[in-house]
């Protein structure tokens, strides 16, 4: 059985003729910006951390070719193949995608559910019961000259195989569909956002108009067992862990 009707998929022929020639905005991502900070505290000058700094870049994957002259905010995102589990729309042996919000609020959804993962996953909360992070919220346009809206005709019908909770099987076929149709990028509701705000992905850097960000915004985050919270820029936003919950407990994701 092909894997588009495995899957309840629109056709590849329908989602060809749904592919249009020009997508742009702006797309907003959360990031943690400890990573100096941490460091520092494990040395004692600033010529150490330097070093410790340049060790920690080589550990990691190299850069493709095509993300060297980005800024690395911009070129994290399409650094880390193979991910764990995958993504959304991207499998573990997939070229990572650059995903992003329209707006702050949907940005700062996924982010908090990430939040909620990463304080399950902790082997003992901290004695306070809080746990503080310092975020970087930043901006960057993007304009995609082969894009697709899953969030209109003909993926109206889909939603629910798009915005599953924790298995990704089918959105991911549909991801490696796209990518070998030659889609730059894409937009799509959010899963986790309890407005269904939208998420941007992006298959290639060529479809970001910049190759710096445009706005860099410092948040504050803190998690607890019960709940999320984002400061910064005056405003407060608060999540509810069993928001995201499936039977009382976090779902992983593409599991």
């Amino acid at each position: 059985m092909p894997f588009v009707e495995k899957f309840n998929l629109p056709s590849i022929d329908l989602i060809k003729t749904a592919i249009v020639s020009k997508i742009r905005g702006i797309a907003w991502r959360v990031v943690e910006s400890q990573e100096e900070i941490a460091t520092l505290e494990l040395v004692d000058t600033l010529e150490e951390q330097a070093i410790l700094e340049g060790l920690l870049e080589k550990s990691k994957p190299p850069l493709p070719e095509n993300c060297r002259d980005l800024d690395y905010l911009l070129a994290t995102p399409f650094r880390y193949p193979p991910l764990k589990w995958g993504s959304r729309f991207g499998r573990k042996h997939e070229p990572s995608l650059f995903y992003g919000s329209e707006n702050i609020p949907t940005a700062l959804a996924e982010t908090a559910y990430y939040r909620v993962l990463f304080w399950t996953g902790m082997a003992e909360p901290p004695p306070s019961g809080t746990l503080k992070t310092q975020h970087t919220i930043y901006s960057t346009k993007y304009d995609c000259s082969a894009g697709l809206y899953l969030n209109k005709p003909p993926f109206e019908e889909y939603q629910d195989l798009l915005q599953h909770p924790q298995d990704y099987s089918g959105s991911q076929k549909l991801g490696t569909i796209m990518r070998e149709l030659g889609v730059d990028g894409f937009q799509f509701i959010s899963a986790r956002c309890p407005n269904k705000g939208l998420n941007i992905a992006l298959f290639t850097p060529y479809a970001l108009a910049a190759k710096r960000p445009d706005e860099k915004q410092n948040w504050i985050c803190e998690t607890s067992e019960q709940h999320i919270m984002f400061s910064g820029q005056g405003v407060l936003f608060k999540f509810n862990v069993e928001g995201f919950q499936i039977d009382g407990k976090a779902p992983l994701p593409a599991s």
